[in-house]
């Protein structure tokens, strides 16, 4: 498990750790830093992958654009389990001590969607972080069994398929789903009730890799995902359940540090806490916003084991409801 990030002049942070949790849910305003702190795990995990040929992510820039105006280099420490990562970009140093024993997954805010069809990957099954690759991961682990936690109530089984058609369900409750692989061409799509995916509604397809990646990673216990916006397109219904299977995600082994701007998503957490009952002790949460100086600044969002705010909201945090019924009576 990730335990712990710390950020030094790296984009919009000052000086700052935050600690992580088996869930961890950053959320706030807009361009306030939520994304950077999983782009910070993901530079980690590009230096791992590449054998530390590089820590840049595709299409972020170079070390320079990712530098705060008032620093003249970043640094981020990462601190797991079984490793540590220090990198500091101003003297060109970057190490990894320990070994990654971890799988960790990445689902991007700008994954595919509302695609015909979608490009395999010859060399192995995992899902791409845009939801690449996804039908291929889909059809290599149809049959392997669930974790208990992870089981939907209205699954017919234990299988991954079977749990994944249940999930979705939750989204659209009459849906079928189906998939065809075609390991010739490269390719393979899904069709619901039938119909091709540009035929149906966004939900689904944009849906179907954030659902997909948890059950894949809920195979692998001690993994670690990393989650930007899966509440998009979802109607305020399925991102409760959304918020729900999160948590069952974690229930099952798996660590999840989540970016949202949902309260139906939060209130599916706290729902899943209250009826766990032993749960709020897995959570961490992060209101981001920056302050006066264009730094990020955060505060501490805790939950108790019924699923209530155990410390005072800060403002901004889930209230726009109560602001706008406010101006409407």
């Amino acid at each position: 498990m990730i335990q712990r990030v710390d950020l030094n002049g790296f984009k919009s942070f000052d000086d700052t750790s935050i600690g992580l949790r088996p869930l961890t849910l950053l959320t706030g305003l807009n361009s306030s830093g939520k994304s950077s702190v999983i782009q910070a795990i993901e530079m980690a995990e590009t230096y791992r992958r590449t054998g530390g040929r590089t820590f840049l992510l595709n299409k972020h820039g170079n070390a320079k654009e990712l530098t705060n105006d008032s620093y003249a280099g970043f640094s981020i420490d990462l601190c797991a389990d079984n490793y540590s990562f220090h990198l500091d970009s101003d003297i060109g140093k970057c190490a990894m001590d320990g070994e990654v024993t971890d799988s960790i997954f990445y689902l991007e805010a700008g994954r595919i969607g509302g695609v015909n069809s979608i490009e395999i990957y010859s060399e192995d099954a995992e899902i791409g972080s845009k939801g690449e690759n996804v039908i291929k991961c889909i059809a290599a682990h149809w049959g392997d069994s669930i974790p208990s936690p992870l089981r939907h109530t209205e699954s017919e089984g234990e299988t991954f398929l079977m749990n994944l058609k249940a999930w979705l369900r939750i989204i659209s409750p009459s849906v079928s789903f189906d998939y065809q692989v075609n390991e010739l061409s490269d390719n393979s799509y899904a069709t619901y009730n039938g119909f091709r995916t540009s035929n149906v509604g966004f939900g689904l397809s944009y849906t179907l890799p954030v659902i997909a990646m948890l059950l894949r990673a809920s195979l692998i216990p001690g993994s670690v995902v990393l989650l930007e916006n899966p509440e998009a397109h979802l109607h305020p219904k399925g991102q409760t359940e959304m918020g729900k299977m999160i948590a069952s995600v974690v229930k099952a082994g798996v660590q999840v540090i989540v970016e949202s701007h949902s309260d139906h998503l939060f209130d599916g957490i706290r729902i899943y806490t209250k009826e766990d009952g032993n749960f709020a002790n897995q959570f961490a949460g992060y209101w981001f916003e920056l302050d006066k100086d264009g730094f990020t600044h955060w505060e501490n969002i805790q939950i108790n084991d019924s699923g209530q705010l155990a410390n005072e909201a800060p403002k901004g945090f889930c209230d726009q409801f109560e602001i706008n019924a406010l101006k409407l009576i």
